[in-house]
């Protein structure tokens, strides 16, 4: 596996893994996962709009040409009653092949650390779903631990 910065050309694939995860996730929880109709074409934009910008880490983990994995890490405010102790990165977008997170989810978490680090960042906040089981066993592997949890229903 082979983990680089993210192209425009990379978009319809990152969209391909995407429209996959939330397929899975709306299985887990089918109201807050609920896709939009449109998705794809939303992720397309939002994908072109994100690897862009300067101030995003956008990349991918490929092999043979195919890309496998991709992960997305922009700044975030830390709320005001809280001090990580420096600048906050929230890695929401996140996905690999359900098989292959041992591999291409820690090459792209991994070098995602490394060069939030060069740049100064002093934390991570990554998101998943709690029934995310593949993806959670990565995370519980590194050094992150579990800040918070979010429940959902109706009003």
């Amino acid at each position: 596996m082979h983990v680089r910065i993210a192209q425009e050309a990379d978009i319809e694939a990152c969209v391909r893994l995407a429209e996959a995860r939330r397929a899975l996730y709306e299985t887990f929880e089918p109201r807050f996962w609920k896709r939009a109709a449109g998705a794809s074409e939303l992720s397309r934009l939002w994908f072109a709009h994100l690897f862009a910008k300067a101030e995003t880490l956008a990349l991918v983990s490929e092999t043979e040409g195919q890309v496998r994995g991709f992960l997305i890490a922009q700044p975030t405010p830390s709320p005001p009653v809280y001090d990580p102790g420096g600048r906050t990165a929230l890695i929401d977008d996140f996905v690999v092949e359900p098989d292959l997170w041992p591999i291409a989810g820690r090459g792209l978490l991994d070098e995602a650390r490394r060069r939030l680090r060069e740049l100064g960042y002093a934390q991570i906040v990554v998101v998943g779903a709690r029934r995310d089981e593949a993806k959670t066993a990565l995370l519980e592997e590194t050094d992150l631990s579990l800040a918070s949890t979010w429940w959902t229903a109706a009003p």
